[in-house]
């Protein structure tokens, strides 16, 4: 009934069929432009960015993602009560400190890629459950990361691509609670296991390497931390060491949340193809090494 009563209006108004459907055409064109520059103001506003520029640049395509991820519908649901804007231009984050600081020196061991396993199925967060067992045997209290940063990422729409975005809610999270002396991301890499292996003796074991953003404003804080570990760890057993590499440039992070604090640093342990058991000989050497390194540094405040 209602489609007659239009078709009657708009027939009285046209001479043609044909000139009617011309004209509902041109008018449906010019919607869809008016609607297209309507979405482009808005977000030149909300963006800060010249209403006249109609290039979309790849800059100006991540920054329209980054907006959408922090601002709207993808903002995270979880862990948001301890969510702190980032307002200084560095993006150091300042926290309330609310906790009391212990006798005894903590690390927080998190995988931002957690389902990153070895050859036997066994992933880096089994291997970051076995670094606590062995940190605590060296007096260091040691808390994993143990919530589902996959889900998490699900849950939020967030792209693999974000995935240093998604950990960094569990870190400010974790910051705004205790008062850690070393944060540690422990990752695998994905190279030829005779790259990622040292053949010893009795046993084999998994090289690893430190990996530090230079992307990031103040990286050198973090690398000093980084670079006085492996060079405790090279002294004693130089053959599992890979060194370490500052990553800045197109398809690297450049700076895996190591904005957030100065002692966050990505340890790779061992490659896709080494065995966990590698992992574990490896985990027994370093283990101890951090552990004293982190009573010393104690010592000198």
């Amino acid at each position: 009934m209602l489609y007659k009563i239009i078709g009657d209006y708009m027939t009285k108004h046209f001479k043609t069929k044909s000139k009617l459907r011309k004209d509902i055409l041109l008018k449906f064109i010019f919607i869809v432009i008016i609607s297209i520059l309507v979405i482009k103001l808005c977000l030149n506003i909300f963006l800060k960015t010249p209403i006249l520029e109609y290039t979309f640049s790849n800059d100006k395509v991540n920054k329209y993602k980054s907006y959408l991820i922090n601002n709207t519908i993808n903002k995270p649901k979880y862990l948001l009560k301890y969510y702190v804007e980032e307002k200084k231009e560095d993006n150091d984050i300042i926290l309330p400190v609310t906790y009391i600081i212990n006798d005894k020196p903590l690390v927080y061991i998190y995988n931002t890629h957690q389902r990153e396993a070895y050859s036997n199925s066994k992933t880096v967060l089994d291997a970051s459950f076995y670094f606590e067992k062995v940190l605590n045997k060296k007096r260091v209290d040691t808390i994993v990361e143990e919530r589902n940063i996959t889900e998490f990422m699900l849950t939020n729409n967030i792209d693999y691509s974000y995935s240093y975005y998604a950990s960094s809610f569990f870190i400010k999270d974790m910051l705004s609670k205790h008062k850690i002396d070393l944060l540690i991301d422990l990752h695998r890499d994905a190279l030829d296991k005779s790259k990622s292996t040292y053949v010893g003796k009795k046993n084999n074991y998994a090289k690893i390497m430190f990996v530090i953003g230079g992307e990031n404003k103040k990286y050198k804080k973090n690398y000093k931390i980084a670079n006085d570990i492996n060079n405790r760890i090279y002294k004693k057993y130089p053959k599992i060491c890979r060194g370490i590499i500052v990553k800045t440039g197109k398809n690297v992070n450049g700076i895996y949340n190591q904005n957030i604090a100065k002692n966050i640093i990505l340890i790779e342990i061992g490659g896709n193809n080494n065995t966990f058991k590698e992992v574990k000989n490896t985990i027994d050497l370093i283990g101890p090494i951090i552990g004293d390194y982190l009573y010393e540094q104690r010592k000198s405040f």
